[in-house]
């Protein structure tokens, strides 16, 4: 089943060499349709996507910034829960937002093949024109059925383990590099009377990170990119292998409050348990947003190095493949101006603002290194940069919907119910096939 025109092994190249060119500083070729002196100026459109708190913040700076360029305004909605069905019951209500940010590559190809977005090129905008701000790869994952509708404008590595170094001293204990180190130091942890790690499984795709990086590292990435490319069966044994990994480290005495709890628990308020000024876990997994979310909303008062930091997602056996996630904007109106934003997004500017907020790692080659305004976002950007395989966020690539359904098996298999992988397999068969 085509997803991109490239496989996944091009993507995990492109990202092998996105800091590399970061260190160079030339501009950005400027898109065809500049918004200088555009009719435009003055208009206002609308941007949604599903980020609340300091990601909607972050992501605030850059409108802010679009505005002061070209003299339109671009509001913001958004929208936390339910992000492609309220889309879709959007369109079908003739009232899309003019332009959404998306991470679900599923519901891309779904949104194009039913006819609902613009193709960049009928906006205006030459796509062989921006080949030149993308490392190769990049453009194609907004592919579908080889037409550009949507251009990637960030990413953040999922395969970063955030902890409290502070605590770490205190305990004694340091960061494993496998995944038998990690289990082991869970248990060391609560040996000592400390509850280990924060989890926050209401957001389901939580789950979904914890499941592809194991997967990644235990199956391999050829098997990962068969797997959710509908190609490998979800009966395989290597899919239940990872799960019995997972569930090794998510366990009751692991999780603040124990799983049941963790279930009603937002991603947002399980990082509290780690890094709130009343925080007891020490542990807390999931992307390279935490950083931004912790340092800017979470508790304004935490030090990097000091009371938070990440440590690589551990190995398992031999498989180090980092996973990362990303989002996508795409048009679903012409109206005034929103050429010119999908425009401004793929400039070093709009990057070079984003990327200092400590919130995203930016595929816009000519965004310098500098650019990156801490420790955590270079490493992060580094270990993208220097993985040995880099595999897209799985669920992500999952047809519409495909995504909460295996964050709901996830959910199960946590609190040790056993999950149909059968029916799973068959559901998701029928999903890929209604996608064709």
């Amino acid at each position: 089943m085509v997803r991109f025109t490239r496989p996944l092994a091009a993507i995990a190249f492109a990202f092998s060499i996105v800091i590399t060119a970061c260190a160079q500083t030339g501009g950005t070729p400027t898109p065809s349709g500049s918004a200088a002196g555009s009719a435009a100026a003055g208009g206002t459109i609308t941007v949604t996507s599903l980020w609340g708190g300091s990601e909607q913040a972050s992501f605030q700076k850059v409108l802010d910034a679009f505005k002061a360029k070209t003299g339109i305004t671009a509001n913001y909605e958004s929208v936390r829960d339910n992000y492609s069905t309220i889309l879709q019951t959007r369109i079908s209500g003739g009232n899309p937002p003019d332009v959404a940010i998306m991470p679900g590559i599923g519901f891309l190809r779904q949104f194009a093949r039913q006819g609902s977005l613009k193709k960049i090129a009928d906006l205006g905008i030459d796509v062989n024109a921006l080949k030149a701000n993308y490392p190769p790869g990049i453009l194609e994952i907004g592919q579908v059925d080889a037409t550009q509708y949507a251009i990637m404008v960030k990413f953040n590595s999922k395969s970063t383990m955030w902890f409290r170094p502070d605590k770490f001293k205190t305990l004694g204990v340091t960061a494993p590099t496998d995944f038998a180190g990690f289990t082991k130091l869970l248990a060391d942890i609560k040996a000592k009377g400390t509850t280990p790690m924060g989890l926050g499984a209401a957001d389901s795709w939580t789950l979904t990170d914890w499941f592809e990086n194991i997967y990644a590292k235990q199956a391999g990435p050829d098997k990962y990119d068969q797997l959710f490319s509908g190609k490998l069966p979800w009966t395989d044994s290597s899919v239940t292998a990872a799960v019995d990994t997972m569930k090794s480290a998510i366990k009751d005495e692991y999780v603040a409050g124990g799983i049941t709890a963790a279930l009603g628990r937002s991603f947002t308020d399980a990082i509290g348990q780690a890094f709130s000024t009343t925080g007891q876990a020490v542990i807390y997994y999931e992307g390279g947003f935490v950083g931004g979310i912790a340092t800017g909303q979470t508790n304004t008062a935490l030090k990097v190095g000091e009371t938070i930091d990440w440590f690589d997602f551990p190995a398992v056996g031999s498989g180090k493949t980092v996973t990362i996630g990303g989002d996508v904007i795409a048009a679903f109106t012409s109206k005034p101006g929103v050429k010119e934003f999908i425009n401004y997004m793929t400039t070093a500017d709009s990057g070079s603002v984003w990327a200092g907020t400590g919130a995203i790692i930016s595929p816009i080659k000519a965004v310098p290194a500098t650019a990156y305004p801490n420790d955590l976002a270079k490493r992060e950007a580094a270990q993208v940069a220097n993985a040995s395989a880099v595999r897209f966020d799985g669920s992500d690539l999952l047809p519409s919907g495909g995504g909460d359904n295996l964050g709901a098996a996830l959910q199960n298999a946590i609190q040790g119910k056993t999950v149909d992988w059968a029916a799973f397999e068959t559901a998701m068969a029928a999903k890929w096939k209604a996608e064709k």
